[in-house]
């Protein structure tokens, strides 16, 4: 049983990892995704394994006000979007390779503030023994949990999966990331559309910017000097006083707009900056440079106080229209909006074109442009009850690899680069965006360690005194992450 559960969730790892090798590199053998190259495109499992009759069922969320999930796992046979109709096709080729009565997503609600609600439904499954889900899939954020660890199967017992590790369509990231004296819980890949979806770039009004007579962004995103220094620049003496109440407001033009929370959450890998590292003999430590903290928050916030930046709070609540930054980029009004991929969609019909960057730089001296996926995307985990590993590692190896051959390139070839993109420039800024995908441990494990939200917290504060900040909290951090290994110790155990 642990064997077939673990595989699935590496299934559903390559199928996330997948998105960013095809849009990187599609077509190629090699792909390098942040995590090392990947060299293996194909799946390993037999042509003449098949479960015939039965029915492979994930648990994921469902579509509702908070967000849309359930289109990276399921779609109808009507489904004429391009993604949607590639979801269908993947699913559709995955029951007649394996002879399936049916691949089924049982679909609750999942969003983060009903998710003791979500939690609850597999939990109560598991222990019950009823192994009712072959696979399931859930937000990154309240997935990573150390109470639910022994619910779910290490994926280097699952087949296949444990034995194509380093597929194209797994994240190498997550792989190198969260293994633990040879236990991975989770897995990450090409079948997660939420992760491509999430992930931070940069978006840029190209009529503001040959207005304002800047330099060509997408050149110094090539020579390697698009650092933050450099859009800060750009953006001062951008605000533009339209209402004329000589006030910074809402109804204004500005230099730089943000969302205050989840964008400023990333800056931890943005800027790549360790919350945790592995000391000599392997064992994860809290090791924050706190210097480049401080100088990060000392640069964010002077920037932040000055009218040609407009910052907000939103939720995941929040809608295309009653999102204020989302409406300021949409008609025009801002030259710079860090957001997520997927925002390409909503702004397909503005009247002017925009163009699509990386985040810079910190400095010139960061190795490459990185990015991560807002927590919300789903992650994979095989549960310990499953009926039938086997079953569950070939047909998640199977589904990542089909994901990473026509899923992930209908996203971003066609639904993004041609479609909502508005140059080919962008395409080409697409292809850096994926090579700094990132996971990292201590952002990954941010709810159960207590950390990941403290450049919100303190940019929200104005407060750049990170040092004393970090005094106060260092006790609690410690005393979770001791938890969060203890957990990984005892996993396993009768």
């Amino acid at each position: 049983m642990m064997n077939t559960k673990r595989i699935l969730a590496l299934l559903l790892v390559c199928l996330m990892t997948l998105p960013c090798l095809a849009a990187c590199n599609f077509g190629k053998t090699e792909t390098n995704t942040g995590g090392g190259q990947l060299t293996e495109t194909d799946t390993i499992v037999p042509e003449d394994l098949k479960f015939t009759g039965e029915t492979f069922t994930v648990l994921c969320r469902e579509d509702n006000a908070w967000g849309q999930w359930l289109h990276e796992i399921a779609a109808d046979e009507d489904a004429t979007e391009l993604v949607n109709e590639a979801v269908y096709k993947r699913n559709l080729e995955v029951e007649e390779r394996f002879e399936l009565a049916e691949f089924k997503a049982y679909a609750i609600p999942g969003q983060y503030a009903v998710h003791d609600d979500f939690i609850n439904t597999f939990k109560n499954s598991i222990l019950a023994n009823s192994g009712s889900y072959d696979l399931i899939m859930s937000q990154q954020a309240y997935m990573a949990s150390y109470e639910l660890m022994d619910l779910f199967s290490n994926f280097y017992e699952v087949p296949y999966v444990k034995d194509n590790m380093d597929a194209v369509y797994y994240n190498q990231d997550i792989i190198k990331q969260m293994t633990i004296d040879g236990k991975l819980l989770y897995m990450l890949g090409d079948y997660s559309l939420t992760y491509w979806e999430s992930v931070y770039v940069l978006y840029f009004n190209k009529l503001l910017a040959e207005n304002y007579n800047l330099e060509d962004i997408y050149q110094l995103v090539r020579d390697g000097d698009w650092t933050f220094d450099k859009m800060t620049e750009m953006a001062k003496g951008k605000w533009v006083d339209l209402n004329g109440d000589n006030w910074p407001g809402e109804e204004d033009s500005y230099g730089y707009i943000s969302d205050i929370s989840n964008t400023t959450d990333a800056l931890w890998d943005l800027f790549d900056i360790q919350i945790t590292a592995r000391d000599e003999n392997g064992e994860i430590q809290i090791d924050v440079d706190q210097a480049k903290v401080v100088s990060v928050l000392e640069k964010f916030i002077d920037f932040k106080k000055t009218d040609d930046t407009y910052f907000v709070s939103t939720s995941s609540s929040d809608t295309e229209d009653s999102n204020p930054v989302d409406k300021i980029f949409r008609e025009g009004r801002a030259l710079f909006y860090p957001a997520y991929l997927d925002r390409a969609q909503d702004f397909r019909g503005m009247e002017t074109d925009f163009g699509i960057v990386p985040y810079p730089k910190w400095d010139k001296n960061q190795d490459k442009y990185y990015t991560r996926s807002q927590d919300g995307y789903s992650v994979a985990v095989v549960p310990i009850d499953v009926p039938n590993v086997t079953k569950t590692g070939a047909v998640f190896d199977v589904l990542s690899a089909i994901s990473n051959k026509t899923v992930i390139p209908a996203y971003y070839d066609m639904a993004l680069r041609d479609k909502y993109a508005r140059d080919d420039e962008s395409g080409e800024m697409l292809d850096i965006i994926r090579d700094g995908f990132k996971v990292s441990f201590g952002p990954f494990y941010g709810d159960a360690l207590g950390m990941g939200v403290e450049f919100r917290q303190l940019i929200g504060q104005d407060n750049s005194n990170y040092v004393s900040f970090y005094a106060v909290n260092q006790k609690g951090y410690e005393r979770k992450l001791k938890k969060l290994m203890d957990a990984y110790d005892a996993y396993g155990e009768e």
